[in-house]
């Protein structure tokens, strides 16, 4: 089994999580993810990194939660898809609203 790190926009509670959490284990080859709202970071552990990296990417991003590998985010090359969420109350979340109820 490998590990990945990835780094979510749009979590804003403790549902938002529990949805990232669940979309990340709906993906074949994920064993377990650790969410953690503050820092936006998703763990998992994988199958192949290269393969699941993909599908898990796909299946957040699809739950509203678009990621990209730590990696990139951390080398400062990062931008921030054209739909991502400003802050919790903005209703920045395209077409959802926050999912606080905001």
């Amino acid at each position: 089994m490998e590990q990945i790190e990835l780094k979510v926009t749009g979590m804003t509670c403790g549902a938002c999580v529990s949805r990232v959490s669940r979309a990340a284990l709906g993906v074949a080859g994920v064993h377990s993810a650790e969410v953690e709202l503050e820092s936006g970071l998703v763990r998992a552990s994988v199958d192949a990194a290269d393969t699941v990296q993909p599908a898990l990417l796909k299946a957040l991003a699809a739950a509203g939660y678009p990621g990209e590998s730590v990696a990139v985010a951390l080398d400062g090359l990062r931008s921030e898809p054209e739909d991502a969420a400003t802050s919790c109350g903005s209703g920045a979340r395209t077409g959802r609203g926050c999912c606080c109820g905001h």
